[in-house]
């Protein structure tokens, strides 16, 4: 997937997946709802919470599912502390 929105929002309904590719340094941000987030080549996966952020960290595949009805925005310049408002 590849988005030339400056930060899109993406609404997900619960088990609903985004894939992204070669994402390294976009920004990850739940807005409302919780989100796993697993990166290729890292055997670490995260659990983003409303308000919290994750940045990717690598290139390769990286995959977002919503765990419950979820709004995520991504951003590829850093993540900003003022931005989930």
């Amino acid at each position: 997937m590849q988005l030339d929105l400056a930060s899109p929002l993406l609404a997900l309904d619960p088990g609903q997946v985004i894939t992204l590719d070669d994402a390294a340094g976009t920004c990850i941000r739940a807005r409302y709802g919780v989100v796993w987030v697993t990166e290729e080549g890292n055997s670490a996966d995260h659990i983003v919470n409303p308000g919290d952020t994750h940045v990717v960290g690598r290139a390769g595949r990286t995959v977002i599912q919503a765990l419950q009805p979820a709004w995520v925005a991504l951003r590829q310049s850093p993540c900003v502390a003022a931005e989930g408002r």
